[in-house]
């Protein structure tokens, strides 16, 4: 291997490592925002209700499971990007990198219907539906 092509593949490594690493913030982040999630669904539910003069607190089970949730699809982004990383890796090593969009659509797509899931959370927290009494 001459020296132009060995440049070329620790470029490509060292571009596969960055790709990974933004993918690992990417999780740590997604994480971080279930637990938030979780923690103050929590929080909220445990406040005594003498702070709020007689009003009663919805207890937001719903929450819970979408933040933990959002942790799990963390976790599964940063174990997605490892795998892919890997794959990567070891294609560079031959020399026969084929571009692939599997893993990108894949978690754009778990993580815009988990989206979608709390938006309509919200919604519905936020107006919620009054059924008139017959």
């Amino acid at each position: 291997m001459d020296d132009k092509q060995n440049k070329k593949l620790i470029n490509e490594q060292m571009a596969n490592e960055r790709t990974f690493l933004s993918w690992i913030r990417t999780g740590i982040g997604i994480m971080v925002f279930g637990f938030v999630i979780v923690k103050f669904s929590l929080f909220v539910n445990q406040l005594p209700a003498t702070f709020f003069k007689d009003a009663t607190i919805p207890k937001n089970g719903f929450t819970i499971f979408i933040g933990i949730a959002l942790v799990f699809t963390g976790a599964l982004t940063i174990l997605l990007s490892y795998w892919k990383y890997k794959q990567t890796h070891k294609l560079l090593q031959k020399g026969e990198y084929l571009y692939s969009t599997m893993l990108l659509t894949t978690l754009t797509v778990i993580i815009f219907v988990m989206s979608i899931i709390i938006i309509s959370y919200l919604i519905m927290a936020a107006y919620p539906l009054i059924l008139p009494i017959s």
